[in-house]
């Protein structure tokens, strides 16, 4: 590998794509883009590098409030995961063309994985995940409502209502 005899072509993904680096060839989702030093990487570009402390000191807004973000995108994680595996190896420029890093097809490969309608939930899942770890006030995060709130009791009586009209509806046209 250091000698460049053998090359490792952009669709074979570097274990620190994993959490723990843990690759379970079972089920390859398995800790799939979640790993401590992807989102310390994304972290650092994105909102801050002393975001990436469990105590923030940044004294200017990052690059994501810069720019109107509020949630993680998945060309943004496929991004960071690029940038990372470059920083990772022996290549000293960055050329999207470059053969030995083959940075491009890993880039669009991630982004095949992300695109597939069939990997919606997982990527879903995925984006949930990330909005957690790097936007923990943004809606995009998802929290759960409280089953008591104000909240949640006008979206149970929105469901109901629009459960029943579409009932009448049904009705009428048969």
């Amino acid at each position: 590998l250091c000698s460049g005899e053998i090359l490792v072509c952009g669709d074979q993904w570097p274990v620190f794509l994993y959490a723990n680096h843990t690759y379970d060839a079972e089920d390859p989702w398995c800790g799939l883009l979640r790993s401590r030093l992807l989102t310390c990487a994304y972290k650092h570009v994105f909102t801050s590098p002393s975001s990436v402390d469990k105590d923030p000191k940044a004294t200017r807004s990052g690059n994501a409030r810069l720019h109107g973000m509020n949630c993680v995108t998945i060309a943004s994680i496929a991004y960071i995961a690029t940038q990372v595996r470059f920083a990772l190896s022996s290549s000293s420029v960055f050329s999207r063309t470059d053969t030995t890093t083959d940075s491009e097809t890993f880039y669009h490969s991630l982004l095949d994985l992300f695109e597939d309608p069939d990997e919606f939930k997982e990527v879903g899942e995925l984006l949930t995940w990330w909005n957690r770890q790097v936007f923990p006030t943004s809606s995009a995060a998802k929290r759960s409502i409280s089953v008591n709130s104000a909240l949640s009791k006008i979206r149970t009586k929105r469901l109901v209502t629009k459960n029943a009209a579409d009932l009448d509806s049904t009705v009428a046209s048969t």
